[in-house]
């Protein structure tokens, strides 16, 4: 490393000391040694060591979009080497040009939709959301839709321009409810004046199908409560999961600055509401908070981001997959449990307070307070003890 970041051998490059003190920092040096040994990488560090160029996000952006690369962005972000940037919303314009580098026909018409128009979106409502996770499967979606629209098109020999609603309708019968999410795509061709005025279905949220019943329910929560062999943060989330009705996606969102700790009272901070955790609950939370503290203590050298429950990556949360495997081997209801959760707490609170309670939108906990009034029956069926 000092080879390739020096003017000699043994001398250090004045431009590169605090790239070789961050990359001598890491708490995992395999890691870096897999990043050195990537393609690419020899070159970009000789590159930086030998020129007055100073190390940019777009040089790393270059590189494979692997664990490793992100890795050592982080280490060098933290370390000042690079600058703080988004890194959730900085994916989706390098995916993008990913997928429209395959699809090279199509491309001079679905890029400047998905970056100067879907992109676009995403980033202001990045900014009016600050510190939130800004999550980006629709986007995605919607661009994927595009591309496969125009395939169609192709393959039934149409032009974009001579697109008429009965062929529209035809494409999206022909698939998966997923296709109404080309109604972006349609409704931006149609302000450009590439397509005339055509009509997309809103795509409708479903009704969810995955439960539990509830004395499982109970007794799984029970066991996350009470059982000491499960690893700390499945009993955490796990509880969270059945008791709150919380999406695994928005627990591995919180930070160790999102549990308030006041004498013997715990609170859990979800979208600037203070939920006051049950006493048995709040201890396993302490438990594990304690535990997430010390590891951000040992890995600031690679995170500004006291994650609640940090990945291998300790800039990075767990990844939701993850967990929803290890919930699944342990015999725990990931979708299911939390599913049955929301019927539990929609049957017995207003939609408001349902909202607060699982750190949902209030549309979402409406939605769920008139999917129990269609079900009422069947739920109070499950309810009831044998």
């Amino acid at each position: 490393m000092s080879k390739l970041l020096g003017t000699t051998q043994k001398s250090i490059a004045p431009r590169t000391q605090d790239v070789h003190t961050a990359l001598r920092g890491a708490d995992r040096p395999i890691r870096i040694l897999h990043w050195l040994n990537h393609e690419g990488v020899p070159e970009l560090l000789t590159r930086l060591a030998q020129t007055e160029a100073t190390l940019r996000h777009h040089d790393l952006d270059k590189l494979p979009d692997t664990p490793t690369t992100s890795y050592a962005r982080d280490l060098l972000s933290t370390a000042g080497v690079l600058p703080q940037r988004n890194e959730t919303l900085e994916r989706l314009p390098r995916w993008a040009d990913v997928v429209l580098k395959e699809a090279p026909a199509h491309r001079p018409i679905v890029s400047p939709f998905a970056h100067w128009h879907l992109i676009h979106r995403h980033r202001r409502l990045a900014r009016r959301r600050a510190g939130q996770a800004l999550r980006d499967a629709h986007r995605r979606s919607q661009i994927r839709r595009a591309l496969e629209l125009l395939t169609w098109l192709d393959e039934q020999g149409i032009e974009l321009p001579d697109l008429r609603q009965g062929h529209l309708e035809r494409w999206l019968d022909s698939g998966p409810p997923n296709r109404r999410d080309v109604r972006a795509f349609v409704l931006w061709t149609h302000q450009r004046g590439l397509t005339s005025n055509l009509t997309v279905p809103v795509r409708l949220p479903e009704d969810p199908t995955t439960f539990l019943e509830d004395d499982d329910r109970v007794q799984q929560l029970r066991r996350c409560i009470n059982d000491t062999t499960l690893p700390l943060d499945v009993r955490v989330i796990g509880s969270l999961v059945l008791l709150m009705g919380l999406q695994i996606t928005r627990i591995l969102e919180l930070t160790t600055n999102d549990v308030a700790v006041q004498e013997a009272t715990v609170r859990l901070k979800l979208d600037g509401t203070l939920l006051q955790l049950p006493p048995r609950l709040a201890q396993l939370v302490l438990e594990h908070l304690a535990y997430a503290e010390a590891a951000w203590e040992s890995n600031r050298a690679a995170s500004t981001t006291p994650w609640l429950f940090a990945g291998l990556n300790p800039a990075r949360p767990i990844q939701s997959q993850y967990i929803y495997l290890k919930l699944r081997r342990l015999g725990l209801g990931g979708l299911a449990g939390r599913n049955t959760a929301r019927l539990a707490l929609a049957a017995d609170v207003p939609a408001s307070i349902l909202a607060a309670l699982t750190g949902t939108s209030i549309d979402n906990a409406t939605d769920w307070a008139n999917f129990v009034k269609r079900n009422w029956t069947d739920y109070i069926a499950s309810r009831k003890n044998p």
